[in-house]
């Protein structure tokens, strides 16, 4: 672990301790649980720590933080501070110093932090409106340099008006009224979470969360939502499983020190920097964007429509010469090949400029998508490569945004929507710890669909986990001849040499194999942990 993962983690253990002692109940959150899941820990490159908690436990964690924290330590958030410029709460350790680009005018403790998410519970699809629009409102009130109710269009009269009632009735009033309709419902009357985040305000069913499965996360027993991989597909798509290319491995810009408190450093550079200038300026910035917005925000949708546009006439063309060749691959299960066809087509219809991403940079697009003018049969094709090449996640999205531009489904559209849905159950039972369900269908549905890579993927994994080697064996044999250049199968085929034959040479030829041919870090973490077990890792 690198210095700054240490000192995370032993603010983690600090919190998890608290909430034991008192019966909280939270949640490991985005990044976090990929590294809990896919690495046992840190993601290698990772530099912050997430958590979520239920409405009801973040207030009485808040509580138990008036008089229970440990030395250096600092609870911030608005229930305590009106001073504070996030609308998320944050553990701190004041004892260092931590300063990101937004924290640079103070205001705000500025150590080592976990961010603590609220979940605020909602109703209904009808009620999640109002509630976006008054927490879009809330942090761009809070937060005077971000800018959120810009990426959705919404806001500009209500911020004028709310900045003239602080000046008149006191901030207090203002934020209290916000707080008092977004957190009015019971969590006994609400099927539905909302993330306390202005950036994105995801809303989730609430049994994804459940009573909180326990995970690893370096050695220490963590809360995790019952069906996280329906919460990690939610976030990040299939892709959650893999390691990014090295160029991708995103990491905070921000100016850190474990010896120096915040405090000291800040008061160094702050004598020299004009605070209430700079703020004015972002209030002025605010109010040029709120401003421009609908003119800037269209400007932006009508470029983002012409590339489209532009885009489907290339892809005409495409279609057009590989008119006969299309159903050829399709009866033939060539899904790679016809994955090929439409790959210029991925990329832009794909793109986070064109339908965006559930994460603030890309939420303006998520909220309104652009499609691509696609003739239903040629869309089918499309999806029809897209699960059958372990990219369900994005056949997925591509359905719900041509669903909601173009209407009702047509029955192939529909026959693929059945596919996802289906597979998502799977991998939802064996998350509930039904392995023998979600195994049971699987081979149901993999008798019907032995084309999807991503079922013998899971099939693999789990027979070699339930010890049903042999049905692990025809799989491997399959699949390692299908996809020479995926190394996942090659490490269950070391599984099932180590295990069966007891062929301990075989078994690490297959692995090292494994890992210079497969991104899936399930795999890598599963290889390291086997290595380590045969002959320690120094002489792998």
């Amino acid at each position: 672990m690198t210095e700054i993962q240490n000192e995370l983690l032993k603010l983690l253990k600090e919190i998890n301790e608290i909430c034991n002692r008192h019966d909280i109940m939270y949640y490991l959150a985005g990044g976090t649980l990929i590294g809990a899941i896919r690495h046992k820990g840190f993601i290698p490159w990772d530099d912050d720590i997430d958590l979520m908690m239920t409405k009801d436990n973040w207030l009485r964690f808040v509580e138990v933080c008036k008089t229970e924290l440990p030395p250096d330590r600092a609870l911030e958030c608005q229930e305590l501070s009106r001073d504070y410029t996030n609308i998320f709460g944050r553990y701190t350790d004041t004892s260092t110093t931590v300063i990101h680009r937004g924290e640079l005018l103070g205001g705000s403790k500025a150590g080592f932090v976990i961010d603590v998410i609220p979940l605020d519970p909602i109703p209904d699809e009808k009620a999640l409106k109002e509630y976006y629009e008054d927490m879009l409102l809330y942090s761009d009130l809070i937060n005077t340099k971000g800018l959120y109710s810009y990426r959705y269009g919404v806001n500009r009269d209500r911020y004028f008006d709310a900045l003239k009632r602080m000046e008149t009735e006191g901030r207090e009033a203002v934020l209290s009224e916000l707080e008092a309709r977004m957190f009015r419902y019971d969590e006994k009357d609400c099927d539905y979470y909302v993330l306390r985040w202005g950036g994105v305000p995801f809303m989730f069913p609430k049994d994804m969360y459940g009573n909180s499965r326990r995970v690893e996360f370096e050695g220490i027993m963590c809360g995790a939502p019952d069906k996280t991989s329906d919460y990690l597909v939610r976030h990040f798509g299939d892709e959650w499983t893999t390691i990014p290319p090295h160029d991708e491995q995103d990491q905070h810009d921000a100016i850190y020190s474990l010896d120096l408190d915040y405090k000291t450093f800040q008061d160094d550079y702050l004598a020299l920097v004009d605070v209430e200038n700079i703020k004015n300026l972002w209030l002025e910035r605010k109010a040029h964007y709120f401003d421009i917005m609908d003119k800037r925000l269209e400007v932006n949708k009508k470029t983002i429509v012409a590339l489209c546009v532009l885009k489907g006439m290339e892809l005409a063309r495409v279609l057009e010469d590989n008119k006969e060749l299309i159903p050829v691959l399709i009866k033939e299960e060539r899904y790679d090949e016809l994955s090929s066809i439409f790959a210029d087509y991925y990329a832009v219809q794909l793109s986070r400029p064109v339908i965006g991403r559930e994460d603030y940079a890309g939420m303006q697009r998520f909220a309104d998508p652009v499609l691509i003018d696609l003739p239903d049969e040629m869309l089918y094709a499309a999806l029809l490569a897209l699960i059958n090449t372990n990219r369900i996640s994005k056949a997925d999205r591509l359905l719900d945004i041509r669903k909601n531009k173009k209407g009702e489904l047509t029955e192939d559209l529909r026959l693929i929507r059945d596919k996802i849905t289906q597979f998502r159950s799977i991998i939802t039972a064996y998350d509930l710890k039904d392995v023998d369900g979600a195994k049971e269908a699987a081979e149901k549905m993999y008798s019907e669909n032995p084309e999807m890579v991503s079922l013998e993927m899971f099939l693999c994994r789990t027979y070699i986990q339930t010890e049903e080697y042999e049905k692990a064996k025809k799989i491997l044999d399959k699949c390692i001849e299908k996809y020479p250049d995926e190394g996942f199968f090659r490490k269950y085929l070391g599984d099932y040499y180590l295990k069966v034959k007891g062929d301990r040479d075989l078994a690490i030829e297959c692995y090292r194999k494994a890992e210079e041919t497969t991104n899936n870090g399930i795999a890598l973490l599963e290889i390291s942990e086997i290595m380590e077990q045969i002959d320690g890792r120094d002489e792998h």
